[in-house]
């Protein structure tokens, strides 16, 4: 992609301890001017499937991801996971954590936006993200038929709660991954409306991050809403009393700040041996 359309960045601001753990020696680094990163809701720890641990293991190894953003932690499942993997682990303690096959040079975590935790790997903050669950917006436009203003009106936890993150980042290159909890503004479209019970909605919290310049690396590189929905949740869930369950793009990898350039952006998983009631989202990006 033609690197004149690319105006992005985002970074760090106050520190918090958090504790390293290496289970093991760190494979070599990938190559110096890419990174691929793997946004993963593990379904509690991968406790809601048999052998959840070693299965979330391996697709990330068949992923090919260098770093990894958990969200729904149990237990101890973020150091189980590193443990199969032999990777570098934060240890928040929160239901969100990241891994990485590559050293960290630094790290940090906040409250802010329901808990997030960031670490920076090849000179680049990464982020783990999981903003508010409730007042999930589909069901308001599907099952309850709201109106518009009821519907932005229950979305204010989740804008808060991007606006916390965007303050905290600050200005140096970034990628905020997790789990949402809301549909994107680029994909309730005019072009996509039959697709969702007939609505057009600006999601607050994904407008909130693209006015502040972060572009979202799997719909840059598949530009098309209609074409290529992308969506993750969920490859289990498809009714809901009865009723057929939205199928959304919730899990997201966002990006903005010096030379990031999304090359690569595409979900992965599903079928039977499948560990998450998510799918994830994985992207590459050249440094």
């Amino acid at each position: 992609m033609d690197m004149k359309f690319r105006r992005r960045a985002a970074g760090l601001g106050l520190a918090a301890a958090l504790t390293l753990t290496v289970a093991g020696p760190a494979p070599a680094a990938s190559a110096a001017d890419t990174l691929t990163v793997m946004s993963f809701n593990t379904w509690h720890g991968g406790t809601q499937v048999t052998d959840g641990v070693s299965k979330i293991a391996g697709e990330i190894t068949k992923a090919g991801a260098d770093v990894v953003s958990l969200q729904e932690y149990s237990g101890n499942s973020t150091k189980q996971i590193a443990d199969k993997l032999g990777w570098y682990a934060t240890n928040t303690g929160t239901h969100v954590d990241i891994i990485s096959r590559l050293p960290f040079e630094g790290q940090d975590w906040t409250s802010s936006g329901n808990g997030t935790v960031a670490v920076k790997i090849k000179g680049v903050w990464i982020y783990s993200a999981h903003l508010d669950y409730t007042k999930y917006g589909p069901y308001n436009a599907c099952f309850d038929n709201d109106s518009y203003a009821t519907i932005y009106a229950d979305e204010a936890n989740r804008k808060k709660q991007a606006q916390e993150i965007l303050s905290w980042a600050g200005s140096s290159p970034a990628i905020i991954a997790g789990d949402f909890n809301t549909p994107s503004h680029l994909d309730w479209t005019a072009s996509t409306q039959a697709t969702h019970c007939n609505s057009v909605v600006q999601w607050p919290a994904t407008k909130v991050f693209a006015d502040a310049g972060y572009w979202d690396a799997y719909r840059e590189v598949n530009p098309s809403e209609l074409l290529t929905p992308g969506n993750t949740w969920s490859p289990v869930v498809k009714w809901n009393a009865g009723r057929p369950e939205p199928q959304d793009r919730i899990d997201l990898i966002l990006y903005r700040g010096g030379s990031l350039d999304a090359t690569r952006a595409r979900t992965w998983g599903g079928g039977s041996n499948w560990p998450s009631d998510h799918l994830a989202v994985v992207a590459t990006f050249n440094l």
